[in-house]
């Protein structure tokens, strides 16, 4: 991975091209209020370059967004953790409810034109959140020491497959889903495979 790359563990390109079409501009417009060149930009967005600090900077400034939107926020900032709040939203239908006048995040149904792919991240999650409220209760009851849930999360998403899992029951209908949904994605990547691969001719 190169140097600049790092930096990044969302697809800034990826960022920087959706704000531009929400925005209306082309590449050659964006590069234009950036003083930049549009192939600048293009490159930019195929994740080709990165800018760095100051031309992310600029570029944000030109999009009319927050600089936090386009690089990776910091979570030990609140507003730059806000900004991974926006992602999750997007990513995993994670959204803010008030209950009882306490805010908490649900997750949202899933849309009916969701792809296989969206399904298996979105059940994924969910079944990620039900292992997490299970573990958070066995701590909070105080049935887990400090030490033994800092240990659970850092080993997490391997501790799920071991028996250690302080009688966590999974929800066999996600699980039954998830293993169908995985065994669809398989077999179409390995469609895809094989028809890429060349063919033997006879002579």
């Amino acid at each position: 991975m190169a140097k600049a790359e790092a930096k990044y563990i969302h697809p800034l390109g990826a960022k920087i091209r959706k704000y531009r079409t929400l925005k209306g501009l082309t590449q050659k417009e964006l590069g234009e209020k950036c003083q930049l060149n549009e192939s600048t930009i293009r490159n930019y967005e195929l994740g080709n370059r990165y800018p760095d600090e100051v031309t992310l900077s600029t570029i944000a400034d030109a999009l009319g967004i927050a600089q936090s939107a386009l690089a990776d926020p910091d979570p030990s900032k609140v507003f730059n953790a806000v900004q991974i709040l926006f992602d999750l939203e997007e990513r995993y239908g994670l959204t803010p409810v008030t209950v009882n006048g306490e805010v908490h995040l649900i997750q949202k149904p899933l849309a009916e034109d969701a792809s296989p792919r969206e399904e298996l991240d979105h059940l994924q999650m969910k079944q990620s959140l039900r292992i997490w409220n299970h573990i958070k209760k066995v701590y909070n009851e105080g049935n887990l020491l400090d030490e033994e849930y800092e240990n659970w999360k850092s080993l997490y998403p391997d501790f799920i497959e071991t028996e250690n899992c302080y009688d966590y029951e999974e929800d066999p209908s996600i699980e039954k889903r998830i293993t169908e949904i995985s065994s669809k994605i398989e077999s179409v990547t390995d469609d895809e495979k094989a028809s890429k691969r060349p063919r033997k001719t006879h002579i």
